[in-house]
């Protein structure tokens, strides 16, 4: 895991240090742990010519895998409000406009993302 670029209550108030710290400290060392002992245990498999428990482990490591490197990109992505973070994309930005066409509004956008993101 690499260390955060902020502290994690910089995001603060947009995204709490709480919900920072439970995503950092066990939801994502969860995924890298995961996948840490899913690789000594496939590297084993290997080793020993055990390709059907290689193959078994294959899911396992692409879940963890996939987990840890989606909340690489969620830190990567993700800036406090004094380095310009949790503000509104300018109007004429390319990534306005692109949200703009698909939902209508950034307020639908943010109305459609809290929505379907609740339930995952």
């Amino acid at each position: 895991m690499k260390h955060l670029p902020y502290e994690l209550g910089a995001l603060e108030p947009v995204v709490s240090g709480q919900l920072m710290e439970f995503h950092y400290g066990k939801h994502h060392r969860a995924y890298v742990n995961n996948l840490n002992t899913l690789n000594v245990q496939s590297a084993e498999a290997l080793a020993t010519g055990n390709i059907k428990k290689y193959i078994e482990l294959s899911h396992g490591i692409k879940f963890n895998g996939g987990g840890h490197l989606n909340h690489e990109f969620f830190w990567e992505t993700l800036a406090p409000i004094k380095e310009g973070g949790g503000a509104i994309p300018d109007a004429k930005s390319d990534l306005r406009v692109m949200i703009e066409a698909e939902w209508g509004s950034i307020e639908k956008f943010q109305e459609t993302f809290n929505a379907q993101s609740t339930t995952i």
